[in-house]
Protein backbone atom coordinates (compact mmCIF):
# COMPACT_ATOMS: atom_id res chain seq x y z
CA UNK A 1 0.00 0.00 0.00
CA UNK A 2 1.57 3.67 -0.49
CA UNK A 3 2.67 4.72 2.33
CA UNK A 4 0.64 7.91 2.50
CA UNK A 5 -1.64 5.22 4.45
CA UNK A 6 0.99 5.04 7.46
CA UNK A 7 1.17 9.24 7.55
CA UNK A 8 0.79 10.59 10.98
CA UNK A 9 -2.42 12.46 11.16
CA UNK A 10 -0.68 15.38 13.40
CA UNK A 11 0.17 16.38 9.20
CA UNK A 12 -3.75 17.32 9.36
CA UNK A 13 -4.08 18.08 13.23
CA UNK A 14 -0.79 19.77 14.20
CA UNK A 15 -2.26 20.66 17.70
CA UNK A 16 -1.50 17.02 18.70
CA UNK A 17 2.21 17.99 19.03
CA UNK A 18 1.20 20.34 21.98
CA UNK A 19 0.40 17.27 23.78
CA UNK A 20 3.34 16.07 24.62
CA UNK A 21 2.08 12.94 24.02
CA UNK A 22 4.24 10.37 22.07
CA UNK A 23 1.92 7.69 21.94
CA UNK A 24 -0.80 10.17 20.31
CA UNK A 25 1.96 11.35 17.90
CA UNK A 26 2.09 7.51 16.60
CA UNK A 27 -1.74 7.67 15.73
CA UNK A 28 -1.80 7.33 11.69
CA UNK A 29 -4.63 7.40 9.21
CA UNK A 30 -3.89 3.31 9.23
CA UNK A 31 -5.01 3.26 12.72
CA UNK A 32 -8.12 5.89 12.40
CA UNK A 33 -9.54 3.55 8.86
CA UNK A 34 -8.84 0.08 11.48
CA UNK A 35 -10.02 1.39 14.72
CA UNK A 36 -6.61 0.75 16.39
CA UNK A 37 -5.89 4.61 16.85
CA UNK A 38 -5.86 3.87 20.89
CA UNK A 39 -7.87 7.04 21.77
CA UNK A 40 -10.37 6.73 24.47
CA UNK A 41 -13.94 6.49 23.07
CA UNK A 42 -15.90 9.41 24.17
CA UNK A 43 -19.34 10.98 23.44
CA UNK A 44 -18.48 13.79 21.42
CA UNK A 45 -21.65 14.27 20.25
CA UNK A 46 -22.39 16.61 22.62
CA UNK A 47 -19.29 18.47 22.94
CA UNK A 48 -19.35 21.52 21.18
CA UNK A 49 -15.98 21.04 18.90
CA UNK A 50 -16.27 17.32 18.12
CA UNK A 51 -12.55 17.22 16.35
CA UNK A 52 -11.10 19.03 19.12
CA UNK A 53 -13.33 16.82 21.91
CA UNK A 54 -12.13 13.56 20.24
CA UNK A 55 -8.42 14.65 19.99
CA UNK A 56 -8.35 15.60 23.44
CA UNK A 57 -9.41 12.13 24.51
CA UNK A 58 -6.18 10.30 26.24
CA UNK A 59 -4.64 7.10 24.19
CA UNK A 60 -5.37 4.36 26.20
CA UNK A 61 -4.11 1.76 24.09
CA UNK A 62 -0.67 1.73 22.31
CA UNK A 63 -1.84 2.55 18.87
CA UNK A 64 -2.17 -0.45 16.29
CA UNK A 65 -2.58 -3.16 19.09
CA UNK A 66 -5.78 -3.24 19.98
CA UNK A 67 -9.19 -2.66 18.03
CA UNK A 68 -12.00 -0.50 19.67
CA UNK A 69 -14.50 0.82 17.59
CA UNK A 70 -14.78 4.44 18.04
CA UNK A 71 -16.45 6.57 15.21
CA UNK A 72 -14.59 9.25 16.42
CA UNK A 73 -11.87 7.87 14.14
CA UNK A 74 -14.20 8.26 11.51
CA UNK A 75 -14.95 11.51 12.20
CA UNK A 76 -11.39 12.42 12.18
CA UNK A 77 -11.53 10.75 8.59
CA UNK A 78 -14.01 12.81 7.42
CA UNK A 79 -12.32 16.09 9.31
CA UNK A 80 -9.04 15.32 7.30
CA UNK A 81 -10.87 14.63 3.77
CA UNK A 82 -11.92 18.63 4.24
CA UNK A 83 -8.66 19.61 4.78
CA UNK A 84 -7.00 17.96 1.91
CA UNK A 85 -10.12 18.60 -0.67
CA UNK A 86 -10.40 22.45 0.27
CA UNK A 87 -13.80 21.76 0.59
CA UNK A 88 -16.91 19.57 2.46
CA UNK A 89 -17.02 15.92 2.53
CA UNK A 90 -19.75 15.47 1.05
CA UNK A 91 -18.86 17.84 -2.19
CA UNK A 92 -15.56 15.66 -2.30
CA UNK A 93 -17.78 12.64 -2.14
CA UNK A 94 -20.33 14.34 -5.12
CA UNK A 95 -18.01 14.44 -7.62
CA UNK A 96 -15.90 11.02 -7.11
CA UNK A 97 -18.05 9.20 -5.54
CA UNK A 98 -22.09 9.95 -5.44
CA UNK A 99 -22.07 11.27 -9.00
CA UNK A 100 -20.36 8.42 -10.73
CA UNK A 101 -22.66 6.22 -9.01
CA UNK A 102 -25.66 8.22 -10.04
CA UNK A 103 -26.67 9.36 -6.22
CA UNK A 104 -28.63 12.35 -6.38
CA UNK A 105 -30.54 12.64 -2.71
CA UNK A 106 -28.66 12.09 0.47
CA UNK A 107 -29.20 13.08 4.04
CA UNK A 108 -26.17 14.04 5.70
CA UNK A 109 -25.48 15.41 9.06
CA UNK A 110 -22.84 17.96 10.18
CA UNK A 111 -21.05 19.04 13.37
CA UNK A 112 -20.98 22.29 15.00
CA UNK A 113 -18.39 23.34 12.79
CA UNK A 114 -19.31 22.11 9.55
CA UNK A 115 -17.94 18.98 8.99
CA UNK A 116 -20.02 16.43 8.03
CA UNK A 117 -20.01 13.24 10.28
CA UNK A 118 -17.65 10.57 9.60
CA UNK A 119 -19.55 7.54 10.87
CA UNK A 120 -22.84 8.20 10.66
CA UNK A 121 -25.83 10.29 10.04
CA UNK A 122 -25.58 9.47 6.22
CA UNK A 123 -29.06 8.19 5.26
CA UNK A 124 -29.67 6.71 1.49
CA UNK A 125 -32.77 5.49 -0.02
CA UNK A 126 -32.68 1.06 -1.00
CA UNK A 127 -31.54 1.67 -4.35
CA UNK A 128 -28.37 3.77 -3.83
CA UNK A 129 -27.15 1.31 -0.82
CA UNK A 130 -27.76 -1.27 -3.66
CA UNK A 131 -25.26 0.45 -5.91
CA UNK A 132 -22.43 0.76 -3.11
CA UNK A 133 -22.98 -3.04 -2.69
CA UNK A 134 -22.51 -3.44 -6.64
CA UNK A 135 -19.37 -0.88 -6.68
CA UNK A 136 -17.44 -3.20 -3.66
CA UNK A 137 -18.79 -6.76 -5.19
CA UNK A 138 -17.31 -5.37 -8.49
CA UNK A 139 -14.03 -4.47 -7.16
CA UNK A 140 -14.80 -0.55 -7.13
CA UNK A 141 -15.74 -0.46 -10.68
CA UNK A 142 -19.40 0.14 -11.35
CA UNK A 143 -20.98 0.38 -14.94
CA UNK A 144 -17.89 -0.52 -16.46
CA UNK A 145 -16.27 2.21 -14.90
CA UNK A 146 -13.21 1.95 -12.57
CA UNK A 147 -14.85 4.49 -9.50
CA UNK A 148 -12.38 3.39 -6.70
CA UNK A 149 -9.30 1.79 -7.13
CA UNK A 150 -9.18 -1.76 -7.25
CA UNK A 151 -5.96 -1.85 -4.54
CA UNK A 152 -7.67 0.17 -2.38
CA UNK A 153 -11.26 -2.31 -2.40
CA UNK A 154 -8.81 -5.42 -2.07
CA UNK A 155 -6.57 -3.40 1.15
CA UNK A 156 -10.35 -2.53 2.47
CA UNK A 157 -11.63 -5.86 3.16
CA UNK A 158 -8.82 -7.28 4.80
CA UNK A 159 -8.88 -8.36 8.45
CA UNK A 160 -6.30 -6.28 10.08
CA UNK A 161 -7.48 -7.21 13.47
CA UNK A 162 -9.55 -10.63 14.33
CA UNK A 163 -11.37 -11.40 16.92
CA UNK A 164 -14.56 -14.31 18.34
CA UNK A 165 -17.45 -13.37 18.91
CA UNK A 166 -19.00 -14.74 22.33
CA UNK A 167 -22.38 -15.55 20.52
CA UNK A 168 -20.91 -17.56 17.64
CA UNK A 169 -17.99 -19.28 18.40
CA UNK A 170 -17.99 -21.21 14.40
CA UNK A 171 -17.28 -17.67 13.30
CA UNK A 172 -14.46 -15.12 13.50
CA UNK A 173 -14.47 -11.87 12.77
CA UNK A 174 -12.39 -9.02 11.74
CA UNK A 175 -11.92 -5.69 10.45
CA UNK A 176 -10.41 -4.02 7.72
CA UNK A 177 -10.86 -0.36 6.65
CA UNK A 178 -14.18 0.48 7.90
CA UNK A 179 -15.38 -2.55 6.87
CA UNK A 180 -16.12 -5.49 9.06
CA UNK A 181 -15.31 -9.12 7.52
CA UNK A 182 -16.35 -12.75 8.88
CA UNK A 183 -15.62 -16.08 8.07
CA UNK A 184 -18.44 -18.55 9.01
CA UNK A 185 -17.12 -22.32 9.02
CA UNK A 186 -19.96 -25.12 8.42
CA UNK A 187 -19.29 -28.95 8.05
CA UNK A 188 -15.53 -28.16 7.64
CA UNK A 189 -16.11 -25.38 4.88
CA UNK A 190 -15.05 -21.62 5.26
CA UNK A 191 -16.88 -18.95 3.63
CA UNK A 192 -15.59 -15.56 3.75
CA UNK A 193 -17.51 -11.92 3.23
CA UNK A 194 -17.36 -9.27 4.46
CA UNK A 195 -19.72 -6.24 5.34
CA UNK A 196 -20.61 -2.14 5.95
CA UNK A 197 -22.84 -1.76 8.85
CA UNK A 198 -25.17 1.00 10.38
CA UNK A 199 -27.66 2.00 12.97
CA UNK A 200 -30.57 0.38 13.38
CA UNK A 201 -29.61 -3.19 10.95
CA UNK A 202 -28.63 -1.58 8.31
CA UNK A 203 -25.94 -3.89 6.14
CA UNK A 204 -24.18 -4.54 2.85
CA UNK A 205 -22.99 -8.18 2.32
CA UNK A 206 -20.18 -8.99 -0.08
CA UNK A 207 -19.10 -13.07 -0.32
CA UNK A 208 -16.76 -12.47 -3.25
CA UNK A 209 -15.99 -16.50 -3.74
CA UNK A 210 -19.73 -16.58 -4.54
CA UNK A 211 -20.51 -13.27 -6.51
CA UNK A 212 -23.20 -12.48 -3.97
CA UNK A 213 -24.14 -9.19 -2.32
CA UNK A 214 -27.31 -8.59 -0.53
CA UNK A 215 -28.36 -5.28 1.46
CA UNK A 216 -30.68 -4.97 4.54
CA UNK A 217 -32.25 -1.71 5.33
CA UNK A 218 -34.13 -1.68 8.44
CA UNK A 219 -35.28 -0.29 11.90
CA UNK A 220 -34.35 -2.45 14.35
CA UNK A 221 -33.71 -1.80 18.44
CA UNK A 222 -29.95 -2.50 19.17
CA UNK A 223 -30.98 -6.03 20.88
CA UNK A 224 -32.63 -6.83 17.23
CA UNK A 225 -30.00 -5.30 15.10
CA UNK A 226 -27.64 -8.00 14.19
CA UNK A 227 -30.85 -10.06 12.88
CA UNK A 228 -30.11 -9.47 9.33
CA UNK A 229 -26.42 -10.64 10.06
CA UNK A 230 -27.75 -13.95 11.54
CA UNK A 231 -30.29 -14.63 8.86
CA UNK A 232 -27.87 -13.95 6.07
CA UNK A 233 -25.23 -16.25 7.46
CA UNK A 234 -27.80 -19.17 7.95
CA UNK A 235 -28.69 -18.53 4.36
CA UNK A 236 -25.45 -18.61 3.47
CA UNK A 237 -24.67 -22.25 4.88
CA UNK A 238 -27.74 -23.27 3.72
CA UNK A 239 -26.48 -22.23 0.24
CA UNK A 240 -22.82 -24.55 0.99
CA UNK A 241 -25.21 -27.31 2.49
CA UNK A 242 -26.58 -28.42 -1.10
Amino acid sequence: MVNYIHEPIYTYFPEILEFNDPMKEEITLFHLLTMTSGLQVGKFQSSKNWVKFILEQPVIYRPGSTFEYNSGNSHLLSAIIQKVSGGSTASFAEEFLFHPLGIKKYIWVKDPQGIHEGGFSISLNLEDVVKFGFLLLNEGQFKSNQVVSSNWIHEAKKPYKQFEAEEDRTAGYGYGYQLWTCEITNSNNKIEYYYANGLYGQYIFIVPKLNIMAVAKSYLQDDQSSAPKLFFEELLRSWKDE
